[in-house]
C-alpha cells in the first residue's frame, strides 16, 4: 500500500468476535476430530485457541473419521488450556499419487483433479544399495492426468498407463537411480516428501511386466482446491464494511483480494488495498489468521465510527476505522481478481441499505 493512502488511516484494533488474547484466562479445548482443517481452525479460534502445526498421516477406512478432516490434536479434547495455546492437528488424507511399477519402469500417477507439486519428491531405498531419484528431474508440477516416468532399459518413448493424459519421462542407466527395482537384495524403498516418509513400498520383482506393482500416497501439496473458496463476499453499508466468509467449511483467502479504491476524496484515485494483508489492521496479536478467514470469520472496516455496528453477524477477527475520504466502499470500487485474472466491480453503499457484493476471488 502507498505511504499516500496510509497517512489517512487511523487504525483501530477492537477486541472482537475471536480477537482477545489473554494468558491469565483458561479455556475448554474442544473436540476437532472429523472437522476439517478451515472448520477445526474456526472451532479453537473462537474460544480463543491457535491452529497449531499440521501433520498428515494416510486416510484408511479404518481411520474412523472422513478423509480430509482431523484424526488426533495435541491438546485433549475437554481439557482446559490457556488463551493463546497453539493445538496441533493430524489431518488424515486420501493417497493423491500412485506408483504402478515393474522390474523395468516406475510411473507416478497425480490421482488429483488439480495440478500437484511434485518437486519435494524424492525416492529412496529403505535397505541394501543406496538407490535413489528426486522426482523434480521429471518436473515440478503434474499437470491433472499427468505422469512422471523412469526407465531403467533403453527406450524411445513412454508407454501407457491408465491414469496417464501425458508424460514426463526418461530412461537412465545409472544403476543409483533405480531405487524401484529387486536388485541386490533390495526389498523397500520410501516415498519422501521434504524428507518426511509418506510411505514404504514393495519393490518390483525380476518378470513382474505383467503384474505391475501398485503403491499409493499422499504428499503435501497446496491447499485442496475443495477446502477453498473461489468466491469473495462483501457486506457494507455507508458506515461499516466486512469480509465474511460465509461457508460451512472452506477457506476464504483475502491475502489474495486487491481492492482498487476510487472514493473522490484521495488525490491518487486507483490506489490498492490488500485486504488480507496484517499490516493493514496495525499487526494485531490474535489467534485468527488474517491472510485466510475459516468459516464464520470476517475483517472489519468502519469509516469515522469504530462503534458502529457489523452490517452482517460475524466473528470478527481484525478491525480497522478510516475517514471518510478513503474508505473504498463510499464509492464503486474494483476487485482484482486472481482467480479469473479480471477486474470485477461492485457498487457504492447505499444510505439506509445493505448492500451484498460476491465476486470471483
Amino acid at each position: 500500500m502507498k505511504a499516500g493512502f496510509v497517512s489517512f488511516l487511523l487504525v483501530v484494533c477492537l477486541a472482537l468476535g475471536v480477537l482477545p488474547l489473554s494468558a491469565q484466562d483458561m479455556v475448554i479445548v474442544p473436540n476437532l476430530a472429523g472437522l476439517n482443517l478451515p472448520q477445526a481452525a474456526a472451532e479453537l479460534n473462537r474460544v480463543g485457541l491457535r491452529l497449531g502445526n499440521q501433520s498428515v498421516a494416510q486416510w484408511t477406512i479404518a481411520a474412523g473419521f472422513p478423509p480430509n478432516t482431523v484424526g488426533a490434536q495435541s491438546v485433549t479434547a475437554g481439557s482446559t488450556a490457556a488463551a493463546g495455546t497453539a493445538v496441533d492437528v493430524t489431518i488424515l488424507r486420501s493417497a493423491n499419487v500412485a506408483l504402478v511399477y515393474d522390474d523395468n519402469d516406475l510411473t507416478v500417477i497425480n490421482l488429483t483433479a488439480d495440478p500437484l507439486n511434485i518437486s519435494q519428491l524424492t525416492f529412496a531405498v529403505v535397505e541394501g544399495t543406496s538407490a535413489s531419484f528426486a522426482a523434480a528431474r521429471w518436473a515440478g508440477t503434474l499437470d491433472t492426468g499427468g505422469c512422471g516416468q523412469i526407465w531403467s532399459i533403453s527406450r524411445t518413448a513412454p508407454k501407457d498407463v491408465e491414469g496417464c493424459a501425458s508424460t514426463f519421462w526418461l530412461t537412465t542407466n545409472q544403476a543409483q537411480e533405480h531405487f524401484w527395482t529387486a536388485v541386490n537384495g533390495v526389498a523397500r524403498f520410501s516415498i519422501l516428501d521434504n524428507g518426511i516418509e509418506r510411505a514404504v513400498c514393495a519393490t518390483a520383482p525380476a518378470g513382474s511386466q505383467d503384474q505391475p506393482v501398485r503403491c499409493e500416497a499422499f504428499v503435501a501439496a497446496a491447499e485442496p482446491a475443495s477446502e477453498v473458496t473461489p468466491y469473495i463476499y462483501f457486506a457494507y453499508t455507508t458506515q461499516a464494511f466486512a469480509v465474511i466468509n460465509r461457508s460451512p467449511d472452506q477457506w476464504m483467502l483475502t491475502a489474495q483480494t486487491t481492492i482498487l479504491n476510487y472514493n473522490p476524496g484521495l488525490t491518487m484515485p486507483g490506489l490498492p488495498v490488500v485486504l488480507g494483508d496484517p499490516t493493514l489492521f496495525g499487526n494485531p496479536t490474535i489467534v485468527a489468521d488474517i491472510a485466510q478467514l475459516a468459516p464464520g470469520q470476517c475483517l472489519f472496516l468502519t469509516s469515522d465510527n469504530p462503534n458502529v455496528a457489523l452490517p452482517e453477524p460475524c466473528d470478527a477477527i481484525a478491525q480497522l476505522d478510516l475517514a471518510s475520504n478513503v474508505a473504498f466502499w463510499l464509492a464503486d470500487f474494483q476487485i482484482d481478481g486472481v482467480t479469473d485474472d479480471g477486474e470485477h466491480q461492485c457498487p457504492a453503499a447505499v444510505p439506509g441499505k445493505t448492500t451484498i457484493c460476491i465476486m470471483p476471488r
